[in-house]
This record gives structure tokens, C-alpha cells and sequence, in this order.
């Protein structure tokens, strides 16, 4: 019943060639790029200077004490302006008009409440600041707690830890936060010393987007290429009399994308991370899940190839590299300096990068599950049409 998949992975076992572009050059590609990219070191994107508008809520002498020795430490970093806010919606509408960054609301007992503005980046750069400032704080009531509980004090010396989370700005809802208390562990009576795990460096952004390109120059094409040499040296048309009804043909010829894309994207993620070092997640569940939603892109990147194979008879190689490598370029994959605001940001690349970024640097997955179900959603929509055309179409010609 698999005779037809059987058949293409003998081949691409036995095709020297395959096994080139396949296997070997991802991996050049990324002990030489990977390499001369890694060498350069430097961001691509400089995060502007932040003017961040504070409000205290309620009158409570150790909330405001802690936040006001929380805003001095600020005052020798240049980056960061911290401003006072004199009532809400006057805040609201400097965030509406980029004039703020983004305002932040001190609770008791200590949460934060982050609302973001309208820069991404600089919204990523306010959380991480906050989040460093509640995770602080959460451990300091750690400590204080245990001591007083040596002291042979009574009473609960510990507060809560304050985790927000902020989603980017909304003319109609300019409030909309999440505001998560998580008490610490009282269990604890010390404080051990521990890293962050990994040393983050550009290499790390490069292995994404890497992955991304060898996605869109290999997927893209590989289905498609697949059935313009099956027709060129007949096997099509022999394959169509067969007793195989032209579904169950089809199908195989869906699967045999599946080893492609598990091998493309197994060879980068590994290639990267043992010569150059890279990092993905900080799990491996994370890292499981990236792979997924990476797996699943490949997946629908060649069920759309099969259908430019069947619907064009000339070789699809120039085709699918003159719509891969303009998404490509406009999507910050080879540099970010080449984008246009308001539609680089839309385009598939880049919200694939988005999504890897995400899950890799800030361990958020919402975005990532998305991507993989819209891929998913398109696999399948894709398959349906391409089933349909098969059926229809004269192949052979």
C-alpha cells in the first residue's frame, strides 16, 4: 500500500545528491554561517531610552518605602525615566501618543501591574525589569520571614510576590493586565546562590532563524519537486495506471515530506547546538514543543509545495525561491535592518520567529501553540485542496 513512499525514501537514501542538501549542507550552513554570524556579536535592535509613569495605590509607609528605594536605584541608568503619575487617564493617553513606554501601578500587599505601550521591544524591556524587581523582593520576604521566624517572632513576615504580565496596548481597553500573586516558599530558610543556566549571545537568535530559512528554501519546494521529477522520468504516469486509487497516491506522496522536514530540522537544532554552542529553551519540554511547532511549519510548507507541483509543469525551484527569499528578507531573517513597519512583522517568517523567540527567551508558549495549529489547520486544508486537484487535473502531460 506504501509502495510509493517506500520507493522516494529508498531514493533519498540512495540519491547522493539528496543526501547533500539534505544532511550535509544545513550543516555547513551552519558551522559556516552560524560561525561568521556569531563572530559579530552585537544586537540588531537598540531599545530606545524608557519613560515609565508609576502610581502607588493605597497609603501603606512600607509599600511606599519600598517602591520609592525601588525607583532611586534607577536614577544613575540612562535608559530608564522614571515619572510620577498624576492621574490615570492622563497617563492613558501619553501611552496612546508613545509618550510614555509604558506605566506600572505599585499594590499592597507588593504586586505590580504592567501596562504596556505601544514598542514591543521596549514593553519586553519593562517586564524583564519588573519581573527582576518582584522575583527580588519575593526573596528578601524569603529572608526576612525566616529570620523573624528565628527570632522567635509570630506572624506571617512574608509578601506576596508580585508576577505581572501585560499585554501590548489597546485604544479601547489601555488597562488590560494580568496581576498574579505567587507567595513564596515559606518552606525555605536560606537562600541559595543560583545562575541563569546559559549565556545568551546572538548565536542563539541566528540558530532561529536559520531554521526558519532552511524551512522556507527546503519545505517549500521539496513536495514540489518531488512530483516534477516523478513526471519528467514517467514514474507518474505509471503510477497513475496502477491499481492505487489517485487519494491513496496523493497521501503518499504528503508523507513523504514527513522524514524531510523531521531530518531538516533535527540536523539544524543539533548542528547549532554542538558546534556553535547555541541555546533553545531552558526546558525540555519547551524544547520539545518548539521542535513541534518548527516540524509543523515544515509540514505546511511542503503541502502548499505539492500543490504548486501540481497546478505548474516546469521545474518549481525558481518559483518557490522567489516567493521564499523576499518573506525571508523582509522578515528580519537574514537582518533586521531590512523591514517595513506595519506589514514585515505580519508576514509567516516572522511570526514563526516571534513564536521561537518567545518560548526560547521568555518561556512563553501561547504563541508557539498557535503557530503550530494554524500550521496544523493549514496541512490539513491544503491536503483537502490538493486531493481535489489530483483528482481533477491531467498529470501526465
Amino acid at each position: 500500500m506504501f509502495s510509493l513512499f517506500k520507493g522516494h525514501q529508498l531514493d533519498l537514501l540512495r540519491d547522493k545528491g539528496t543526501i547533500f542538501f539534505v544532511v550535509v549542507f544545513p550543516t555547513l550552513l551552519v558551522a559556516i554561517l552560524g560561525t561568521m554570524l556569531n563572530s559579530f556579536d552585537n544586537p540588531d535592535t537598540k531599545i530606545e531610552p524608557m519613560k515609565i509613569a508609576y502610581f502607588i495605590e493605597g497609603d501603606d509607609v512600607e509599600t511606599t518605602a519600598t517602591v520609592e528605594a525601588i525607583i532611586s536605584e534607577f536614577d544613575d541608568v540612562e535608559q530608564v525615566e522614571f515619572v510620577a503619575g498624576s492621574d490615570r487617564s492622563t497617563v492613558e493617553d501619553q501611552l496612546l501618543k508613545g509618550d510614555l513606554s509604558s506605566y506600572v501601578v505599585f499594590t499592597h500587599p507588593f504586586a505590580i501591574e504592567i501596562h504596556d505601550g505601544t514598542d514591543h521591544l521596549q514593553n519586553r524591556a519593562a517586564h524583564s525589569i519588573f519581573e527582576g524587581v518582584a522575583r527580588l523582593h519575593g526573596a528578601l520576604s524569603v529572608i526576612r520571614g525566616a529570620a523573624s521566624k528565628g527570632a522567635g517572632l509570630t506572624g506571617d513576615a512574608s509578601v506576596p510576590l508580585g508576577n505581572a504580565r501585560g499585554s501590548e496596548v489597546d485604544e479601547a481597553d489601555v488597562s488590560s493586565t494580568q496581576d498574579v500573586d505567587v507567595a513564596p516558599d515559606e518552606s525555605l530558610s536560606r537562600v541559595e546562590e543560583k545562575t541563569l543556566g546559559v549565556s545568551r549571545s546572538m548565536i542563539d537568535y541566528y540558530a532561529i532563524t536559520m531554521i526558519v530559512m532552511v524551512l522556507f528554501m527546503g519545505s517549500l519546494q521539496s513536495s514540489a519537486s518531488v512530483l516534477y521529477a516523478d513526471r519528467k522520468n514517467g514514474s507518474l504516469r505509471r503510477t497513475l495506471v496502477s491499481p492505487h486509487s489517485r487519494l491513496s497516491i496523493y497521501l503518499q506522496y504528503t508523507l513523504c515530506s514527513v522524514p524531510y522536514n523531521l531530518i531538516q530540522v533535527g540536523i539544524v537544532m543539533i548542528a547549532s547546538s554542538t558546534l556553535l554552542g547555541a541555546h533553545y529553551a531552558m526546558t525540555w519540554q519547551a524544547n520539545l514543543l518548539l521542535f513541534v511547532m518548527l516540524f509543523s511549519v515544515g509540514l505546511a510548507a511542503s503541502a502548499v509545495s505539492l500543490i504548486i507541483g501540481i497546478v505548474i509543469r516546469f521545474n518549481p525551484v525558481a518559483l518557490t525561491m522567489l516567493l521564499a527569499w523576499p518573506l525571508l528578507f523582509l522578515s528580519g531573517t537574514f537582518s533586521k535592518e531590512i523591514i517595513i513597519p506595519g506589514v514585515s512583522e505580519y508576514l509567516p517568517p516572522s511570526l514563526i520567529q516571534q513564536a521561537a523567540f518567545d518560548l526560547t527567551l521568555f518561556g512563553q508558549a501561547d504563541k508557539t501553540i498557535v503557530v503550530s495549529l494554524v500550521s496544523i489547520a493549514i496541512l490539513v486544508i491544503a491536503t483537502v485542496l490538493g486531493v481535489l486537484l489530483f483528482n481533477r487535473k491531467e498529470l501526465t502531460a
